[in-house]
């Protein structure tokens, strides 16, 4: 079973920060979850929140912001001293850390798709990056069907929040191909393994912080998990 580090280490270090993409590389993990939003320019920046408030000391919505200005923002006092300075990354810096072996899981987020095309700007950056194991995922599945429509070799993964009913048959309505199926660690049955797996879909289960959830999900047959602490589940 593969351990992909949740926004990095961010258990140990604040989370989608360069520090917690180094610490995580340290820590021995198999790949990387993180979140994308586009910027007020346009740019594609790793960040969770909408908002900047929780996890840096800036104010307001990160798409009110150009990334010179999130550059100038702490993203790292707000864990500890020790991450003081700590910068907002790009999407593109992040890319250029992970090692092509390591599996990237790009969350997109996006409040307003239709209107921003976060869609395009996200293909236009991976097809430079062909040669990394990326995958995209999102809550939002129209984005997911306008990112296949782009570019149909990118991998895509469902995000969901709850148990969906009929799992085969609402997988098997979507208009675009699935690679994977990314549910919260509260929603997973084995009987969504077991078809999942019949169908060569992966599935990785996000957030799991205990061994004994992740020997749990490895005896189902899951692929991966995703969790805050990487060195702790791989010990």
């Amino acid at each position: 079973m593969y351990i992909l580090a949740h926004r990095g280490a961010s258990g140990t270090a604040p989370e989608n920060t360069i520090a917690a993409f180094k610490k995580a590389i340290i820590d021995g993990c198999d790949g990387f979850e993180f979140d994308v939003q586009q910027t007020k320019d346009g740019k594609l920046v790793v960040f969770h929140d909408w908002t900047l408030e929780r996890t840096s000391n800036g104010k307001g919505y990160v798409r009110e912001h150009t990334l010179d200005e999130l550059k100038e923002l702490d993203a790292g006092s707000w864990f500890s001293e020790e991450f003081k300075g700590e910068k907002i990354p790009t999407l593109e810096e992040t890319l250029d850390l992970i090692p092509d072996n390591m599996l990237i899981n790009i969350e997109l987020k996006e409040e307003y798709s239709k209107e921003r095309g976060s869609e395009k700007i996200l293909v236009d950056i991976l097809q430079k990056y062909k040669t990394k194991n990326i995958i995209v995922s999102s809550f939002s599945h129209n984005l997911l069907k306008n990112i296949k429509t782009l570019d149909p070799s990118i991998k895509i993964g469902i995000l969901v929040e709850s148990s969906l009913l009929n799992l085969d048959k609402y997988i098997a309505n979507l208009e675009f191909e699935v690679s994977a199926y990314h549910p919260s660690k509260s929603f997973i049955l084995q009987e969504d393994v077991n078809y999942l797996k019949s169908k060569n879909i992966d599935i990785n289960v996000w957030t799991v912080n205990s061994s004994k959830d992740a020997e749990t999900l490895k005896a189902m047959g899951v692929k991966s998990i995703i969790t805050n602490y990487p060195k702790e589940i791989r010990e």
